[in-house]
């Protein structure tokens, strides 16, 4: 992703590990359930420093698709 400051360069993020997403499906194929972060994901500067965090994302919902 890239994050752009009001006063500074643009900064392209990349996630340190994988985003797992989990959820309790109510029916197969999945459809119309809620799915969660398993855990935060950290996310660090692409040419950076793959041990130092620059942000960090807690929440993120999505939904399986169908009408």
């Amino acid at each position: 992703m890239t994050v752009e400051a009001d006063c500074g360069e643009p900064v392209m993020l990349a996630t340190k590990e994988p985003m797992i997403l989990k959820a309790t499906l109510t029916q197969f194929p999945p459809r119309g359930d809620l799915y969660t972060l398993a855990k935060p994901v950290d996310l660090v500067a692409q040419d950076g420093d793959p041990d130092k965090v620059l942000a960090r994302i807690t929440q993120f919902s999505a939904k399986t698709g169908g009408l």
